[in-house]
């Protein structure tokens, strides 16, 4: 019961500064660069979280406070779909698939930089 009570603090306080982050970064420099630099930080934690985890097992607490709070609020998937959502409503295809391409390459790039980060260190 207290790990609970413990998890669900740790979410929230990792989840606190994530939505404050993510609030920067939408306001400045905000629009499709914020969301692109908040999802591909988001991808860096998780990455080294889980490399944490599993090479130094590191305490669930922290797991869940960076992956699931910090990362969790910091990440914008909606914001994200909108955002390519609306290159394909004004037909704007080239830059639909230039910043999905982007995204994905930078979230793939993000999570093995962190993987790689948190294995050395």
């Amino acid at each position: 019961m207290i790990i609970a009570i413990y998890s669900f603090l740790a979410v929230l306080v990792g989840a606190f500064f994530g939505g404050m982050g993510r609030w920067a970064l939408a306001t400045k420099p905000g629009g499709v660069i914020g969301t692109f630099i908040a999802n591909t930080i988001a991808c860096i934690v998780v990455g080294w979280i889980a490399s944490q985890t599993v090479e130094k097992n590191v305490d669930v607490i922290i797991h869940v406070a960076a992956g699931t709070g910090f990362a969790g609020a910091l990440s914008t998937w909606s914001t994200l779909a909108k955002e390519l959502g609306e290159y394909i409503r004004v037909k704007h295809y080239r830059m639909f698939w230039g910043y999905l391409v982007l995204t994905l390459g930078g979230g793939i790039g993000g999570i093995m930089l962190g993987a790689y980060v948190g294995a050395v260190t």
